[in-house]
């Protein structure tokens, strides 16, 4: 994670190429994250702040953000609890958003479990089920470890999981302000399916600050 993660807080405007009023204040913890993703949020009109992974959870909270998101990069999240640690004390206090490593880190950071993949899950046509909606989607994926569909907490629902092999590929919570995914939802170059999750985590920072 060392080797990945922003050694410093910065705030990106995209090049200052899209100027903006921006409404909301998104948190982005840089687990090795993608630009698409800065790009996907700042055309939502948000003010985009990346953060190191290992951000405390009062560090975080002192930037009065709007929504937090935990970005997807290598690794096992077994071997991340400090950033785990820092993700629990934030979940119910803000939105929360996780694509991919952050997607797992969450579901630890709930009490739930993750494996290593037999067969990892790499390139971009990987069909998932949106369990909300019952569409299939084509997704980009590059992960070789999974959230346990066993003994999932008090409150968790999976919400997507894969065709191919119906591992867990996303989750909701029935009560706090918070949603996971467990492929590239920004892919680009790849399938731009997924763009829409963008939009419901946007709702989803709507709703909470009224």
């Amino acid at each position: 994670m060392a080797t990945v993660t922003t050694l410093e807080e910065y705030n990106w405007n995209g090049g200052g190429k899209d100027p903006i009023e921006p409404k909301y204040r998104i948190l982005v913890t840089d687990c090795g994250l993608k630009y698409n993703i800065l790009r996907q949020l700042r055309r939502r009109g948000c003010e985009v702040i990346v953060v190191p992974a290992a951000t405390s959870a009062e560090e975080l909270l002192a930037l009065q953000p709007s929504g937090i998101l935990f970005s997807p990069g290598p690794g096992d999240p077994k071997l991340l609890d400090y950033v785990v640690d820092n993700t629990r004390k934030v979940l119910g206090k803000i939105p929360v958003m996780g694509i991919c490593l952050g997607h797992q880190l969450i579901a630890r950071a709930l009490g739930a479990d993750t494996f290593k993949l037999k067969f990892g899950h790499r390139g971009g046509n990987h069909p998932v089920k949106d369990l909300t909606n019952g569409r299939v989607y084509i997704t980009a994926q590059n992960h070789g470890y999974a959230v346990s569909p066993d003994k999932l907490p008090s409150g968790l629902e999976v919400s997507h999981i894969n065709l191919n092999d119906q591992t867990v590929e996303g989750f909701r919570h029935k009560s706090l302000p918070l949603f996971t995914i467990q492929y590239h939802s920004e892919a680009s170059p790849g399938p731009r399916d997924n763009e829409y999750l963008f939009d419901q985590f946007i709702e989803m920072v709507e709703d909470f600050h009224g």
